[in-house]
């Protein structure tokens, strides 16, 4: 059977979610040419809108942005995309310690003292991670000795009750989507210096970080990016092997299918960039890098009910829970429509237990969690609709990539430094909100920007 042509251009880019995206359309208007290789046969990564009833976008992936996403409020408005905010009006439910279900109001009256102590811990937090450079976490004054333990072992080290512990695992496992016991505590202060304070990340309302939703779903903006280079992009082309030298490179996809050019920017997450073959190979640091960044675990389920009936009872939607299956919810409904949508988070160790069930048992006991919160109306929604992510083959695992202990400062140099015609982009490489869609149109302007440097300088 005969191989399709050669395709030809100036840069190749591996992957079309929002980096890969943004750094073609980058190139292209810089009068450069690219050429995007998608492996899956849709475009955003991860990000991913599907219906839970006909005329109800859900996202499965990436949904929100937060007030200071510059980048993704200017992209969304270029698009022609508009934006909404997230509702947040009423209380939150909490199950916390062996508290039994309790609404916002009485909770923080009984557990005062508790959350005082969470405050301070917020605020160390705060005044430790301004000591790290985003940019090279491992030259923080302290970087060896925040790299050598994890992140939960300093919470565990804060002499926290059981319930400001429990509520801050929960919020810190809510954004990295891991165990706090298998993150270095210089990742989590990476983390936190990246996106502002912890008021951006660990607000009980998801604060910062998501305060505004997209109209007709996040999938919009990859799908109206993609429409911008659609005579450079390649669906179904999942790349094996890049060569590469000095001034070429030369890209190997499943099929026969080739792309040649001068340089190639490979804008998929470090973990899936090391399943591919390079020739010749790339130094050991890198490749000891990408092994050492397993993508995080984390599922969405979304509950479909004929109306919102929580907000009459004066509720949010929110609920905060170490019952579980799920950690925290979310009122998600859309505006316009009467629906009443909540959204269950199962991220970290509940992704793995519960995104391994049969999906009737899963959602059994996620309605079970939800009748307790809300009352009996939750046990009768109108649809269900819930989509995990480690086996999804060209992602393996969502939302981000986290560093374990020793990493930062034995590999991390590595993760966004061009290897000769080689580029790195993906949200997981950004300075500023990494790990979140306005770390990923970072990424993929700053790899761009190399490659226009190299090529044009």
């Amino acid at each position: 059977m005969a191989h399709p042509p050669a395709v030809a251009a100036d840069v190749i880019v591996v992957g079309a979610g929002i980096s890969g995206l943004i750094a073609a359309r980058t190139v292209l208007a810089a009068g450069l040419t690219p050429v995007i290789l998608e492996a899956d046969s849709r475009v955003g990564g991860r990000i991913l809108t599907e219906e839970a009833a006909p005329g109800l976008p859900v996202e499965l992936g990436a949904q929100w942005i937060g007030d200071t996403h510059h980048r993704m409020f200017a992209l969304a408005e270029e698009l022609g995309v508009q934006t909404y905010p997230q509702f947040d009006e009423g209380e939150t439910s909490y199950e916390l310690a062996g508290s039994g279900v309790l609404r916002e109001n009485e909770f923080r009256a009984r557990f005062a003292g508790e959350l005082g102590e969470l405050e301070k811990v917020l605020r160390l937090l705060d005044e430790l991670a301004a000591e790290v450079p985003p940019e090279a976490p491992w030259r923080a004054p302290r970087a060896a000795d925040w790299d050598a333990i994890t992140a939960g072992a300093w919470y565990d080290g804060q002499a926290l009750s059981p319930v400001a512990r429990t509520l801050l695992e929960i919020c810190t496992v809510g954004i990295l989507a891991v165990p706090t016991v298998e993150v270095s505590f210089l990742h989590l202060l990476f983390t936190i210096q990246t996106c502002g304070v912890t008021s951006e990340l660990f607000a009980e309302s998801e604060g910062g970080a998501q305060t505004t939703r997209f109209v007709g779903g996040t999938g919009e903006i990859p799908k109206r990016l993609a429409a911008l280079v659609t005579d450079h992009l390649v669906l179904d082309a999942p790349v094996q092997l890049i060569e590469h030298s000095d001034d070429s490179v030369t890209v190997h996809c499943r099929g026969g299918r080739t792309a040649r050019g001068r340089r190639v920017i490979v804008a998929i997450s470090p973990a899936l960039a090391g399943r591919i073959m390079y020739d010749p190979p790339l130094p050991g640091k890198r490749d000891q890098l990408t092994q050492r960044m397993p993508n995080a675990s984390a599922m969405k389920a979304f509950f479909v009910y004929d109306e919102p009936f929580w907000r009459a009872a004066g509720l949010n939607g929110q609920l905060i829970s170490d019952v579980g299956p799920a950690r925290m919810s979310n009122d998600t409904c859309l505006p316009g429509d009467d629906h009443g949508v909540i959204l269950c988070f199962l991220e970290g160790e509940q992704a793995r237990t519960y995104g391994r069930m049969p999906t009737e048992e899963r959602r059994a006991a996620l309605t079970a969690e939800l009748v307790r919160h809300y009352g009996d109306k939750a046990a009768r929604p109108a649809a269900y609709l819930d989509g995990e992510w480690a086996d999804r083959q060209w992602t393996r695992g969502c939302y981000n990539a986290n560093l374990g202990p020793l990493v930062w400062t034995n590999f991390g140099d590595a993760l966004a430094e061009p290897i000769g015609t080689i580029h790195w982009a993906s949200t997981d490489t950004a300075v500023r909100w990494s790990a979140y869609m306005e770390g990923a149109v970072e990424a993929g302007e700053r790899a761009a920007q190399e490659v226009i440097d190299a090529l044009t300088g």
